[in-house]
């Protein structure tokens, strides 16, 4: 009897230890084989989900990282998860998820697709976050009338300003950028300028000008002088002299190849115009003028450390990319202006140092 009860006793002060052995929860249970796989077994559950969740990440993707080693593990967001989707998880760079990548337009990741049965898209959650954040996410994409489809039917049926922002918000949300763009280009016409140049409507107008080819762009400069009035000439000015900037970034690194040099030229020409707060404008100017004659040697002699050195932090950082990115330009030139750049420093922090030792005397 003793040895019985040494053994129960033995068993007893064990539980607590089996019970923290005990396998927890795996979190979000994703299928293994193909995404036609994943399709036909959401068609043919009698009882369980019907709906696909895909999870389209790639191998680089920091957040993608994120969600599956710390997100989709926890045990609520697999009760979650299990309970409403097949689940699936693709590389989008290999195998099939190439062609679907293709297929749903993914251009940020992660992006999270929900799917019906038949592959078609229900809504989209772009970028990670938080465990329950998340979760209210995707329950909100769960929901048809999220959807993109359903904001353009929205503002189909009553072509208000306030459907119209509802549908951009979608489609920005979701990284349609190209599908923002292009519905901008369609409405802008019919908004009148209160309506276009609003608080809630500039930000989308902006993301237009970013593009100094786009119709918006050339739309928006024929009533600056309105759309200065309405959003003030500073905020307006500097959304166009970032588009011009991207554009000759674009420009004179090469990948802007069939652009003709002389419709550059007048665009970017435009930056006299704007802002003379800006001590960058001279030198995108005369960059884009040097790339179009192919004078990349005149372009180099524009990294002058005296110079540069002296704008303001984010003027000269910007400048610097701007300048170093140019196609064609030679190692030994960026080499010597770094090599500048580094004397530079080492004499401000010499007389720095001298300052600090006179100052502790």
């Amino acid at each position: 009897m003793k040895k019985i009860g040494t053994i129960f006793l033995c068993l007893v002060m064990a539980m607590p230890v089996l019970a923290q052995n005990k396998v927890q929860s795996p979190g979000v249970l994703f299928e293994e084989g193909t995404f036609a796989q994943a399709l036909a077994k959401a068609k043919n559950n009698k009882k369980g989900p019907k709906i696909i969740f895909l999870d389209c990440y790639t191998t680089w993707c920091g957040p993608c990282k994120v969600m599956t080693e710390k997100i989709f593990p926890q045990e609520h967001v697999g009760k979650f998860f299990n309970a409403n989707f097949i689940n699936v998880k693709i590389d989008m760079e290999k195998g099939e998820g190439i062609d679907l990548a293709k297929r749903y337009g993914i251009r940020a990741y992660p992006t999270f697709l929900i799917l019906d049965a038949d592959g078609n898209e229900i809504n989209r959650v772009v970028g990670g976050g938080e465990a329950d954040p998340f979760i209210e996410k995707v329950k909100k994409a769960m929901d048809p009338a999220n959807s993109p489809k359903a904001k353009r039917a929205a503002f189909d049926a009553g072509k208000t300003t306030v459907n119209a922002i509802a549908y951009l918000e979608i489609l920005q949300s979701s990284y349609m950028n190209k599908e923002a763009g292009e519905f901008i280009e369609e409405i802008f016409p019919t908004l009148n300028p209160r309506e276009r140049y609003s608080d809630k409507m500039w930000p989308f107008i902006s993301q237009s000008l970013q593009n100094p080819n786009s119709k918006i762009f050339s739309l928006v400069i024929e009533e600056k002088p309105l759309a200065d009035r309405l959003v003030s000439k500073e905020r307006v000015d500097a959304v166009i002299c970032g588009g011009l900037k991207n554009f000759a970034t674009t420009y004179v690194s090469g990948r802007a190849a069939n652009a003709n040099p002389a419709e550059v030229m007048a665009k970017i020409e435009y930056l006299n115009l704007l802002s003379d707060r800006d001590e960058t404008v001279s030198y995108f100017i005369k960059a884009v003028k040097l790339y179009g004659e192919n004078n990349i040697a005149a372009i180099a002699d524009l990294l002058k450390v005296n110079e540069i050195m002296r704008m303001s932090e984010g003027d000269r950082s910007a400048l610097e990319r701007f300048l170093m990115g140019v196609k064609g330009m030679p190692k030994e030139r960026q080499l010597e202006y770094l090599k500048a750049k580094q004397e530079y420093l080492k004499k401000q922090a010499d007389a720095l140092n001298a300052n600090i030792e006179r100052l502790s005397k």
